[in-house]
């Protein structure tokens, strides 16, 4: 057998039927939401851990170079394994020369990482940048490495090699974080730790996708793959933009302790929405490549995974919101209650987070990449803006008035854009998200009025009753009796015949 043939033959041909389909998008959503949990506690436990090992200095000589290697990050996979996933068929030629490709190109931003280091070093007044920056332009070509294989991997939708994989590469990256912190290797200790990960992950990648890269470098019709990768780049650019612009903004014009309470609110929203998103968003972009050419089929699969996106959130988003006053000094300690109005304000824009989202899925599977970047070009701009205006009242301004724009102006343009072509129209989205704002609406009446709860008990008891109670509502409103169903679908997918 060749290395190319141990690939199999799933990843490169969309074989599955609906029923696999279906089997495959619930149980691998449940392998992820059970992969985000322990990657929770496996993250919570280890910070208390490193932070009793490192002093603050450490993690602010790796936070100095993280803006940096983000921005370059941008461009190191070229959105090519979004176009390997989405691709209807892809042959084993095109995917090795994907490889090289993709490998030059990491190679090129690593070693523009190292020349680059030096000016760093300048910039912060910290000699020590440039040696931690070369080291971690490593990442970017181990990470580039098991590109390909990880895209097979979704592509094939075998969601439970990609969770353990995604965990174990934790374990590993945290037991290696932690006991160079204890050998003395301070901040490097943190570099040790995610090249450890990494690498762990890679193998892992390229063992359970049992593929192996030729030596060609040239295939046919790859012209559709750069353009398609070259948009998406240019989202992914636009994006990082629009979402690090806050911080240099308020920290020029606001100072450090109003970018402190606006950078802890703004992390304390993102960290748990992006896991609550993580099992259908992961899902999403593999499930729907997969049925282009099925229409009626792929608008029930989206308006479903959009559904559930909204009913993992909503109501924990809503609930933040409600008691944010009582909440941030729960959660961070009495000095952070000036963090309170900021982290409301950061919530309400994430109540309608999934529907932003659920926009890159179709944009990606019906390959309408170019119309993506010129909306999230766009909707750039428009964030930056908002930013400027709102710094004006401090940190509270710009996460008011960015959580309007992006509510009220970017997530309305992007729905426009979307709805324009393809299968998925603005009625069929509005029916979807009406009875989840109806839902939302009344559970705030209650939340509201018992908000003043001040232990945590109280507080996770109330998490859970926002819950419960938006579960009751959607049984009850005629637009969400869809939602009823489909739930009731998961449970007899997931239980054994």
């Amino acid at each position: 057998m060749t290395p190319s043939e141990g690939i199999p033959p799933e990843t490169l041909e969309n074989t599955f039927d609906a029923q696999d389909l279906k089997k495959r998008s619930v149980h691998g959503g449940l392998l992820i939401l059970g992969a985000q949990g322990a990657k929770f506690v496996i993250k919570f436990g280890s910070a208390i851990v490193v932070a009793r090992l490192l002093s603050p200095a450490d993690f602010g000589m790796v936070a100095m170079v993280s803006p940096i290697l983000g921005f370059l990050s941008n461009f190191n996979d070229l959105g090519f394994g979004q176009a390997i996933v989405r691709a209807p068929e892809i042959t084993k030629n095109q995917l090795s020369a994907l490889f090289w490709r993709n490998i030059l190109v990491s190679l090129g931003l690593a070693g523009l990482l190292s020349l680059i280091a030096p000016m760093a070093a300048m910039l912060y007044h910290e000699p020590r940048t440039t040696p931690l920056l070369i080291a971690m332009s490593g990442t970017l070509v181990v990470g580039t490495l098991g590109l390909v294989p990880n895209s097979l991997l979704k592509r094939a939708m075998r969601f439970g090699p990609l969770s353990f994989i995604d965990v174990t590469s934790l374990v590993v990256g945290t037991v290696v974080t932690i006991a160079t912190a204890a050998g003395g290797f301070r901040y490097w200790s943190l570099v040790i730790g995610q090249f450890a990960a990494s690498s762990a992950g890679l193998l892992l990648a390229f063992i359970y996708s049992r593929w192996v890269p030729t030596t060609t470098f040239k295939a046919e019709n790859l012209g559709a793959f750069m353009r398609f990768g070259a948009n998406l780049t240019l989202v992914n650019v636009a994006s990082y933009f629009s979402m690090t612009a806050d911080n240099m903004i308020v920290g020029a014009v606001s100072g450090k302790v109003q970018l402190g309470l606006y950078d802890r609110s703004y992390t304390l929203t993102i960290g748990p929405l992006n896991q609550l998103l993580s099992p259908v968003s992961q899902i999403s972009v593999p499930l729907l490549s997969r049925l282009q050419d099925k229409p009626e089929l792929y608008k029930t699969s989206y308006n479903h995974m959009l559904r559930m996106a909204l009913a993992l959130t909503m109501p924990a988003m809503l609930f933040c919101v409600v008691t944010a006053r009582q909440l941030v000094p729960l959660m961070l300690g009495p000095k952070w209650a000036l963090a309170a109005p900021i982290f409301a304000w950061v919530c309400f824009g994430g109540l309608i987070a999934p529907l932003f989202s659920s926009t890159g899925w179709i944009f990606t599977t019906q390959n309408r990449t170019g119309e993506q970047m010129k909306a999230s070009v766009a909707t750039a701009f428009i964030s930056i803006a908002s930013f400027a205006i709102g710094v004006h009242w401090g940190a509270v301004g710009v996460a008011c008035v960015s959580a309007l724009s992006f509510t009220f102006v970017q997530m309305p343009l992007m729905l426009y854009v979307m709805t324009r072509k393809g299968v998925i129209t603005l009625p069929d989205v509005l029916r979807t998200l009406t009875p989840f704002v109806i839902a939302t609406s009344l559970v705030a009446i209650p939340l509201y009025w018992m908000r003043s709860a001040g232990t945590l008990p109280q507080m996770i008891g109330l998490l859970l009753l926002s819950y419960v109670l938006f579960i009751i509502l959607m049984t009850l409103l005629p637009g969400g009796r869809d939602f009823v169903k489909m739930v009731r679908s998961i449970g007899r997918t997931v239980r054994p015949s």
